[in-house]
Parts: C-alpha cells; structure tokens; sequence
C-alpha cells in the first residue's frame, strides 16, 4: 500500500500568490495550481472548491500576515490609536522597496474583485471613523495615516520610485512631525 501524500494548504497559497503574481487572476486555475504543486485537481478542489475560494485564501493570508505585525508593532502601546499607529509604522518598517513591491502587486491584481476593493474601501473608511479629529492629536493623526497611505498608493502604481533610505527619510519625517 503506498503512503498518501498530505497536501500542505500553505504552500498550495504561495503556488497560488506566485500565479496571481505572474499571470494576474485570469490565469489563475485549478488545473494550473494542481500542476504546479504536482497533485491531482481533485486535492485542489478538496482544500479550496473553486477559484473565489482560492483567492480568498490569499487574501486571507496576506490579511493574517499585515495582522501579525500589526500586533507585534502595538504590543507596548495601549493607545486608543495603537493599531493605527501601528499600521502606519508597518508600511514604513517591514515594507522594502522589494517587499512592497510584492505586497503591492497582490493588492493591485485582486483589487480586481468588487469585494476586496469594498472590503479594503471599509477598512479604511473604519480606521479614520476611529480618529477623534476635534484634538490636534487626532487631526495630525489622519494626516499621517492619510499620508502613509497616499504614499503606498503612489509607489504601489509606481507614480514615485524612492529607494529604501529615501522612503525611511520620508517616513522619519512623517513620524517626526506628525506622530
């Protein structure tokens, strides 16, 4: 009798980010990630059922992934603004021109489906609800979160090319007088 092989769910995520990545979401199929992790479309089709699902699996781990930092960063801070805080230092830290451009480029290509730009239009919509804008404090607070991801947006479509010390300047500054 031979040994069944146990599919791993994580690294049938990445084949499928690598798809996304390399070919968009149309090229995105059951049959392509089957083949590229050398297992049957019906292992496939067992972890994930369809192409939604796969999709939401890397939304889902990429949400799991910003999560952890998020929670690694405000760990020391019991601020109301914490997790914001903490957002806006997690693109200005953990985001190398080299990770950001990944990052990026799986935002901009799943973007794509009405749900995740709704999802990520609420989530921002949420965290500036949250800023108690009547104190300097909070209004300093929006400008900074407004503006780190303004500055996201901009070299995620690549409208600004800034190597890693020019964003960290850039970033010291934002923190500087605003935080």
């Amino acid at each position: 009798m031979s040994k069944k092989n146990k599919i791993d769910k994580n690294q049938l995520i990445s084949i499928i980010e690598d798809i996304i990545l390399s070919e968009g979401i149309s090229g995105l199929s059951i049959r392509k990630v089957a083949a590229k992790a050398n297992i049957s479309i019906g292992g496939v089709q067992y972890i994930f059922g369809n192409k939604e699902a796969m999709i939401k699996a890397v939304l889902e781990k990429n949400e799991d992934d910003y999560n952890h930092q998020i929670k690694n960063l405000s760990k020391d801070d019991s601020s109301k603004y914490s997790e914001l805080k903490a957002h806006i230092d997690y693109i200005s830290k953990y985001n190398t021109t080299q990770e950001l451009d990944k990052i990026s480029k799986v935002i901009t290509i799943l973007l794509q489906d009405k749900s995740v730009f709704e999802g990520l239009h609420d989530w921002h919509s949420s965290a500036l609800k949250l800023i108690d804008t009547s104190t300097d404090k909070g209004r300093k607070l929006r400008l900074a979160f407004l503006f780190s991801e303004a500055m996201f947006t901009s070299m995620t479509l690549n409208y600004i090319k800034l190597s890693d010390k020019e964003q960290k300047e850039i970033f010291e500054d934002l923190k500087t007088f605003l935080l």
